[in-house]
C-alpha cells in the first residue's frame, strides 16, 4: 500500500483526474492523514499508472522563487509564458499579460525551467511548450510561435533542430 498526502483545496482537482480505473481511495480520516490534507491510498501496482497524473498534478502546484531588483519574487510555474532579454535585463513574461524584471543570466534560467517544459528559441527567448498555440513555418527556416496570449515569437534558425527535438517533431535525417 502507497499514501500520497495532498491539500484538501486540491481534492476536486484530484477526484476529476482520476477516474474509476483506479483501484484507489481518497481520506481525510485524521488517523490517516494530518488536519487539512487528504490522502490518496493505492495499490503497489497501480503506482507505475498513476505517476504521470501526480507529476502534472505537482508541476501544476510549483511555484519558483526569482530575484528581482527589489528582492525575490515566487512565481508560478504555469503562470509563465516566456522569458526575454534585453541585454543585462531579462523579463519573465505572464499569462496576465504583466512581467517582472529578473536579475538571473538567461543560460540559468534556462537550466532551472528546463524540467518545466520550456526551451530555448533565440539567443533572447526561452518559451513554455505548454502555452504556445500554433506554430508556423517562417522566412529563412525559421519558426513563427503564436501563445496563447496572441504573442507572437521567432524561432531563430539556429534554435530550430533544438525546439523541434523538444516537442517530439524533429524529422530523422537520412
Amino acid at each position: 500500500m502507497l499514501k500520497i498526502i495532498w491539500n484538501k483545496e486540491d481534492v476536486e482537482k484530484i477526484k476529476s483526474r482520476l477516474s474509476s480505473d483506479y483501484n484507489l481511495v481518497l481520506t481525510d480520516d485524521p488517523n490517516e492523514v494530518p488536519d487539512h490534507k487528504v490522502g490518496i491510498i493505492l495499490d503497489d501496482s497501480d503506482l507505475e499508472k498513476i505517476k504521470p497524473i501526480l507529476e502534472m498534478l505537482a508541476y501544476e502546484q510549483s511555484q519558483i522563487m526569482f530575484q528581482t531588483p527589489s528582492g525575490w519574487i515566487q512565481l508560478p510555474v504555469t503562470e509563465i509564458t516566456y522569458l526575454e532579454a534585453f541585454g543585462d535585463d531579462i523579463y519573465a513574461h505572464t499569462l496576465n499579460m504583466s512581467s517582472q524584471m529578473i536579475k538571473q543570466p538567461l543560460y540559468q534560467l534556462e537550466e532551472i525551467l528546463r524540467p518545466y517544459h520550456f526551451v530555448r528559441i533565440g539567443k533572447s527567448f526561452i518559451v513554455s511548450i505548454s502555452k504556445i498555440r500554433y506554430i508556423r513555418t517562417s522566412f529563412n527556416a525559421k519558426l513563427d510561435l503564436e501563445l496563447v496570449t496572441g504573442t507572437h515569437l521567432e524561432v531563430s534558425r539556429s534554435f530550430v533542430k533544438d525546439f523541434k527535438n523538444a516537442l517530439g517533431i524533429q524529422k530523422k535525417e537520412d
